[in-house]
């Protein structure tokens, strides 16, 4: 089994339907009533609040897009591919998928493991923090897309522990949440959103710092590892009993 450390990065739908839909979404406070208090508060905020309600987008993946994913295979390096600013999404998407794809193919191919049989397959496991969203956003889009989601990608009804690891499940169990980067602080890894944090990540794509991005989006992808080493793999963990 090679595990695949996966992590995306995401944004607002970047067509005028999605700003379109965001204004339609955005509604003056419940407690004004009279016209002209609505018309003040258009006037006021209604810009910064269907802006607010338009950068939401990147959590949905029913209207959010991917703008990068970055991913590592077993103990190789971290890698990360951006999306162009003119690029589409779902060109974006196939050509990140063909490089995990031709990755995966050439760390097989290498494998000089002597136990390995040549009728013995390799397995893929895919492994993020918090899972459910990482790999249904990329699910979801790619269907948008048109495109049919990769094999290792787990299916909506995958189970954590079978079809993939999620770090955040395997710290606090089902129903809890913790963050990637306080579960980094807990467990002394170093702490990837030191810098800046997921709220950063359109204003990096839009203002073309995309270095930038793919720095951030890989050393997601390097704290994932280091903490399912810990609590999966339990790497440098002292054994009592």
């Amino acid at each position: 089994m090679l595990p695949l450390f996966l992590d995306i990065e995401t944004i607002p739908g970047q067509s005028d339907e999605a700003r379109e839909i965001a204004r339609a979404e955005t509604r003056p406070p419940g407690n004004l009533k009279k016209e002209e208090s609505i018309a003040a508060w258009w006037e006021e905020h209604g810009q910064a609040a269907v802006e607010e309600n338009w950068r939401k987008q990147a959590l949905d993946p029913a209207l959010g897009e991917v703008c990068a994913i970055g991913f590592a295979l077993d103990e190789g390096p971290a890698h990360s591919l951006v999306r162009e600013c003119k690029e589409t999404e779902g060109d974006f998407l196939r050509r990140a998928l063909w490089a995990i794809k031709w990755r995966i193919e050439a760390v097989i191919a290498n494998n000089e493991d002597p136990r390995r049989g040549p009728w013995d397959a390799i397995s893929i496991k895919p492994v993020a923090h918090n899972a459910a969203f990482d790999f249904g956003f990329l699910r979801a889009r790619c269907w948008a897309n048109r495109i049919r989601p990769p094999y290792w990608l787990p299916r909506a009804d995958g189970r954590h522990g079978r079809d993939y690891d999620d770090t955040m499940l395997h710290f606090v169990g089902y129903g809890g949440r913790v963050s990637l980067s306080r579960l980094a602080r807990c467990l002394g890894v170093p702490d990837p959103k030191a810098e800046f944090d997921g709220s950063a990540v359109c204003d990096l794509w839009r203002n073309g710092e995309h270095e930038k991005l793919a720095a951030y989006n890989a050393a997601d992808v390097e704290t994932c590892r280091a903490i399912w080493g810990i609590v999966c793999a339990s790497s440098d963990c002292e054994v009592i009993g």
